[in-house]
């Protein structure tokens, strides 16, 4: 198979990762190619600032039936671990997760999954997210569905709200019924900033912050199109949220995120081959 690697598209942290992609792809007999690819490889779906790029790139790939590879700044060890996926980034992505699981995969990453969290805040977080990624993609303003989670909370609690704004994608409104709670960047970090899970629940749409506060111990609500989807509670459990077992969610998210060292040894890649090799068959 023939990868193109979009570079110039890519964050200013992403090139020893688009490096060792690269190393992966021949490590598997495959090529790295400067046009007339197989399959795209992009670094993430904001379609924003350096990245903007990749939405033409994506959309083209998504019309001609040709698999796009995204690479993402993983949410395990950010900084660390980087998601590789085809098609999209969350649940609608492909991971090649489902089998052949190294049950020692998270102690291998230095990650764990705490407990519940009995000793909770008692407000609930709505954690936005960057209204030009992807995976926003079909919804409405922030606002108004900030506004919209918020009366769906009010039909099963009445517990004080916080709404904690991306950091990156501010909201330009204030809130009767709840109050804002600004990001801080830590001192220090390329682009880390602090927040804090111990809520009574997480609310989000399908990023980041439900995946991390399902690890940390704290109940979540989320769409169907996230991550974090699998260990979500209902909306009439509100009031006493609770975590199923995790375990097995726990095991599969851990190889949907890869080392700089595991991505040169074509790791991730060598999980999705086949359904590559598939897709491209049944191209028109």
């Amino acid at each position: 198979m023939k990868f193109k690697l979009y570079r110039n598209f890519g964050a200013l942290n992403s090139v020893p990762v688009f490096d060792a992609f690269a190393q992966g792809v021949n490590s598997l007999g495959h090529t790295v190619v400067e046009d007339d690819e197989d399959i795209a490889v992009i670094w993430s779906v904001l379609w924003n600032g350096r990245m903007i790029g990749n939405h033409q790139i994506y959309n083209n790939c998504i019309k001609q039936g040709k698999p796009v590879i995204i690479i993402e700044v993983g949410s395990l060890k950010r900084g660390t671990t980087w998601r590789i996926s085809e098609g999209h980034i969350n649940g609608l992505g492909v991971f090649g997760n489902i089998d052949q699981l190294d049950l020692k995969r998270p102690e291998k990453l230095g990650v764990t999954l705490k407990p519940m969290a009995n000793r909770r805040r008692g407000e609930i977080l709505i954690a936005t997210q960057h209204v030009k990624s992807l995976q926003w993609q079909g919804q409405p303003s922030m606002e108004q569905w900030i506004r919209d989670t918020i009366v769906n909370i009010k039909r099963y609690t009445s517990r004080r709200i916080v709404v904690r704004p991306h950091p990156r994608s501010q909201i330009r409104e204030k809130f009767v019924d709840a109050v804002i709670e600004l990001p801080k960047k830590l001192i220090n970090s390329y682009d880390d900033f602090d927040i804090n899970y111990n809520y009574h629940c997480v609310i989000n749409h399908n990023s980041g912050p439900c995946v991390q506060a399902a690890i940390n111990g704290t109940p979540v609500i989320c769409d169907s199109s996230s991550l974090a989807f699998p260990v979500a509670e209902k909306w009439e459990n509100l009031e006493t949220p609770l975590l199923p077992n995790r375990d097995e969610w726990f095991l599969k998210l851990t190889h949907t995120e890869w080392t700089v060292e595991e991505i040169s040894q074509g790791m991730p890649l060598k999980r999705l081959e086949n359904y590559l090799e598939e897709k491209l068959k049944s191209r028109p």
